[in-house]
């Protein structure tokens, strides 16, 4: 499965794509792995392919989630696979 990480604006000063990116990395462990990233004038966006299957991949939507709201990230959003929009990670925490 495919989750699409979306920021529609910039980042704080004091953190950079890199650092999203290895909080991610970290959140994942073995479930997954950022596999390519990139910038344009709509924002930044990283893409994350996860190793397990669509049964195990909906605990790993809301551990990212939770990741990026305890970062201050909470409006970044996140887009799985086959949905046609972004949800902010706020809206995915339970």
């Amino acid at each position: 499965m495919f989750i699409e990480v979306i920021g529609r604006r910039s980042l704080p000063d004091d953190v950079d794509r890199d650092d999203v990116e290895d909080l991610l990395t970290a959140v994942l462990g073995a479930d997954g792995e950022v596999t390519g990233a990139g910038v344009g004038i709509g924002g930044w966006n990283l893409d994350v392919e996860l190793a397990v299957d669509d049964g195990a991949a909906t605990g790993v939507v809301p551990r990212l989630a939770v990741a990026l709201v305890e970062q201050g990230l909470g409006w970044v959003e996140l887009r799985p696979e086959g949905e046609g929009t972004g949800m902010p990670a706020r809206s995915l925490v339970e």
